[in-house]
């Protein structure tokens, strides 16, 4: 009876209204493009919750997770940052145009806040930064579960190293933040993307994203990491959803 009441516990969705026409702007893309939908799906598709989430965007804060709500926040600023991040870097020459890696790094992040409140919700034990372990697991879930998961995982990479620009310099605050370092994100995710699948990512290697030796390492690394996330969260995850169940919908050439 218990599990079958934790099993109606679910995710919403929620659009806040918009503080200008450009909030406006990225309100209605959003809704288009279908991606918090998707990521809100395979979540109550995928998982069994405490409690009810609610997914809010919009507002000033965030992205963060709020264990009192309990709640994702993500502004309607921060997508809108994000698109002209990839518009600025020219992404599309990736063959990716900056819509489409603005969508998968939104999705990344999704992933990242429900890190926090899985890990909130059951009291999940971290050995290490829960910022570096909420990461991995969104890495983790887009591999496992979704048909172009890797490529989805390149566009928050990118993002990690078009963030890295922001600083010249590095302060002690940059060390003593509890993320890491957007360069450490960016090579922590290639590592995770190449250990994943390291015949069809042997380019990460060949164009020296990433030693040799690390690369190797990285192998291992993943198996690692994706085995102990989903060990750990094997009863929380519902029966039989253990295979690839979505697609951004769109290809890397």
């Amino acid at each position: 009876m218990a599990s079958s009441a934790c099993a109606e516990v679910g995710v919403r969705l929620e659009y806040g209204n918009p503080g200008d026409a450009a909030e406006q702007a990225v309100r209605e893309e959003l809704i288009a493009s279908g991606v918090m939908k998707t990521g809100v799906a395979f979540i109550n598709d995928h998982f069994k919750l405490a409690e009810p989430l609610v997914i809010t965007l919009g507002g000033d804060d965030g992205p963060l997770f709020d264990g009192e709500s309990p709640s994702i926040m993500i502004p309607y600023t921060f997508v809108d940052e994000v698109r002209h991040r990839f518009e600025q870097a020219d992404y599309d020459k990736t063959g990716v145009m900056p819509e489409q890696a603005t969508d998968d790094a939104l999705l990344h992040t999704l992933f990242h806040e429900f890190a926090h409140a899985l890990i909130y919700m059951y009291q999940l034990p971290i050995l290490g930064k829960e910022e570096d372990a909420a990461d991995a697991l969104a890495t983790v879930l887009l591999i496992e579960f979704f048909d172009d998961g890797q490529e989805i995982a390149l566009s928050a990479a990118d993002l990690f190293d078009l963030e890295s620009d922001d600083r010249d310099v590095l302060k002690d605050e940059d060390f003593w933040d509890e993320h890491s370092l957007d360069d450490q994100r960016y090579f922590t995710t290639l590592c995770h993307v190449y250990g994943s699948a390291p015949n069809k990512y042997v380019a990460i290697v060949k164009e020296g994203l990433l030693g040799e030796e690390r690369a190797e390492l990285c192998i291992e690394e993943y198996a690692a990491i994706s085995r102990s996330w989903l060990m750990l969260l094997e009863p929380y995850i519902k029966a039989n959803e253990t295979e690839s169940s979505a697609s951004r919908g769109g290809e890397r050439p």
